[in-house]
Order: C-alpha cells, then structure tokens, then sequence
C-alpha cells in the first residue's frame, strides 16, 4: 500500500525559501535494507552498500546540505555515485553539496550517473535560461518571488559516467541496475536495487496521473511511458519509490499496470481519432479515460491531468494547424477583440455578462468568463484595467476548481501576474 506520503499540500504556502511548499518536507524513511526515501518537492533515495553509498536525484540546488544531512546521519562512508533519473531542475540540482562534503572529507568526488541526454538538456538549459527562468516565474509566482532561481542560481553538473540503455553499478553486498525508458522526458531512467528489489522511479513514477504534456516544457512520451512502467512491473518488485509522492509495496503492480494500460488506452484513442479526421478542438473536448481508469486511485488528476497528456500526444503526432484555415495566419488578439467590441459597442455589457458566468461557479461559466474579460484585456481600452482585476479574481475560482497542481498553480500564478499589471 502507498505511504502517506501523496501529492497532498501542494497548493499550500511556501516554506521559508519561496520555493518548496509546506507539508513537502519529509523525514528520512527506511524502504528496505539499505534502501531509504528523503521525501521532498522532488523525492531523494540514499542507498547503502557494503562498498559504498549512492543518492537518487539530490533535488532542487537548495536540497543539497539537507541530502548531505540525512546521508551523513547513516553512514560517514564515501559516496560513489550521484544518479540522475532525468535531468529536471527538482531532480538533478542537489549535486555540488554532495560534492563540496566528499571534497571536505577527503574522498573521490562521487561518479555523477546517468543517461546521456542529460549533457544535451542541461546545454539547452543553458541556451534558454532566460525564457526557462521566466516560466518559473510564471507557473510560482503564487508561491512568492524567486521561482525562477530555480534556474538562476544552478549550477550543472553532467554525467561522468553517461550510459545509452543500461548500466550497472557495484555498491558491495547491493547492486543497482540503470535502465533508460523515455516518459517524462527523453533522458530518463529508472533504478533497480536487485537485492531488495527496490525500484526507484523518478517521475515515471508519481503517485497519480502521469505528468505528461505540462504547458511550459518540451515534449513528452506518452505511449514509451507505458513500456517502461511495464518493464518495471515484470521484474516484480517489492517496493517503488515514485519522484513525487509515496512508495508503492503490496500494490505496486497494479499501480504500475493500471498506469501502464492508461497511458497505452490514451495515446491509442488519440491516434484513432486523428485516424478518423478528428481535429484538436474536437479531441480535446471528447477525450477523458474510461470510468474505471477515471476512478483509479493510481490516476486521480493530481499533478498531470488527461486534457494535458492529450495535448502532448496531438503535439506529438501532428504538426501545428488546428484544422482552422483563419488560424494559419493570424490577426493579433488586440485586433480582433477591438473588432469584436466595436461591434458591441458597450463594453459594460462585457463585463455584466462575465460576472453572471463567473457567479455561477461551474468550470464552464468560469472559463467562458475569461475568454470574454480577454476581449476588454487585449482591447487595452479604459475598461482593460477593471477586466484585469476581475480577470485575477476569475483565475483564483478557476485555479480553485482543478486538483492538477500543474494547473492549479499555472491559473493561481496567472492571476497573481495579472494583479501586477494593473495600474
């Protein structure tokens, strides 16, 4: 059964460093025999061989000196490796207090392992720091300032020992086997302690609906996702530490099946749809999961949600054109909703109509409500600012209505963004 730690508290306030929220912050916890979790934002694992230790994804750059706490609260033995499951900011970020601590006692810098796409993300990282920081900002601006320091504030530090497809690592009396599987993202692996048999899953495994298609990022892979949750589940472990959540033990395998054969049903719908001349708009709206899939506690909307992973596999499988010829070349949004209001001709009427869909609470009012205050927005005339703050108000009740955190946090950040832009 999964442990108590779940993706609970994730809209709650933020902790002291404006980057991690309250309630994220766990105790060391012994999984198996020198297996243990550190739980936080993203989720660290510190394995103890006879020969040595090894930490699991350090984290966000301001985890590192709480890592180096707990792993020398168990052993003062070197550190032999550093393992990335994939190269995201809250995973991969730990590593120079991990350094610093060998360097001070003493002992080889620790072999920095994993998959070698992880050179070529952290190279785009850098390419595209701006606009990354930027996003942070974005999607945490509900958090308090400094999300994108996140990006500012890290330092990287690739793989010395990359690997394609697999590799082996001697920790003494324990063993662990790297596996890459593309998921969440192209760089990922997971991690096989055989002796325990401990799976450590990164964020392939994340204790609700798989995280795929997230606004701000880069594509991801719904369908290899599902082959690598299967190719975990047919060596039959005895527990899986997800990257953000809990760990999985009696149920593990119908966790890891069940996600599977979600992941697997979606893109297949997706694919039938686009086979059937289906457009965007249209699959958007009619896709959700079959009822029983839907009331799975293993794919509650937690973090992803299905109209973000149906995003990524359209992207995936198709190219830009919505099927809408007026969208090849668009006219800006000021454009058209200029038009659209001169035609109204008052835009009280705008705003009266906005709040009577908003007042009802429902999803669909709420959301039909943005789009009208967007005419008065991006008209930019004298009623712009007052549609602002009602817009804010409206992306607080919307955020409000979502259980994703990625979407809740995106809604809940945008109307903090937009409080700030009025005059």
């Amino acid at each position: 059964m999964a442990n108590d730690v779940t993706n609970e508290g994730l809209d709650q306030a933020p902790s002291g460093d404006g980057l991690v929220p309250d309630g994220l912050i766990g105790d060391l916890q012994e999984v198996a025999d020198g297996v243990w979790l550190l739980p936080g934002f993203g989720n660290t694992t510190i394995i103890i061989g006879s020969g040595g230790a090894a930490v699991v994804d350090p984290g966000l750059y301001i985890n590192g000196p709480r890592v180096v706490e707990a792993l020398r609260s168990l052993t003062d033995d070197p550190l032999r490796y550093v393992i990335y499951t994939h190269g995201h900011y809250d995973h991969a970020f730990g590593t120079p207090a991990l350094l610093d601590d060998a360097a001070a006692r003493g002992h080889d810098a620790p072999e920095i392992v994993g998959h070698r796409n992880v050179a070529k993300r952290f190279e785009r990282y850098a390419k595209t720091s701006g606009h990354i920081a930027h996003t942070f900002d974005a999607q945490f601006a509900s958090w308090g300032p400094g999300g994108g320091d996140v990006v500012r504030k890290a330092r990287y530090h690739p793989p010395t020992m990359p690997f394609e497809d697999s590799v082996t690592l001697d920790l003494g009396d324990l063993t662990l086997d790297c596996r890459h599987g593309l998921g969440e993202t192209d760089d990922h692996i997971w991690v096989w302690v055989t002796e325990p048999r401990v799976i450590v899953g990164g964020d392939f495994i994340v204790s609700s609906l798989p995280n795929a298609g997230t606004p701000f990022r880069v594509q991801r892979y719904v369908l290899e996702w599902a082959e690598a949750l299967e190719a975990m589940a047919a060596v039959e472990p005895a527990a899986v530490i997800s990257g953000h959540g809990g760990v999985f033990t009696e149920d593990a395998q119908a966790m890891l099946s069940t996600t599977a054969e979600a992941c697997r049903w979606l893109d297949a719908e997706v694919v039938r749809r686009l086979n059937g001349g289906q457009w965007d708009e249209q699959i958007l709206t009619e896709v959700t999961l079959p009822l029983d899939m839907e009331e799975s506690r293993y794919l509650q909307p937690l973090y992803g949600c299905t109209a973000f992973a149906v995003r990524d596999i359209l992207r995936r499988y198709t190219g830009w054109y919505d099927g809408n010829p007026t969208m090849l070349f668009p006219s800006t949004r000021a454009a058209v909703s200029n038009e659209v209001l001169a035609l109204i001709g008052d835009s009280s009427a705008v705003v009266a109509r906005a709040d009577e869909l908003a007042a009802g609470g429902d999803v669909e009012g709420l959301q039909l409500a943005l789009h009208l205050l967007d005419l008065l927005v991006f008209g930019g005339g004298p009623d712009s600012q007052e549609a602002r703050r009602r817009k804010a108000d409206v992306l607080e009740l919307r955020g409000k209505a979502e259980r994703s955190f990625v979407a809740r946090n995106v809604l809940r950040s945008a109307a903090t963004i937009e409080r700030e832009q009025v005059t």
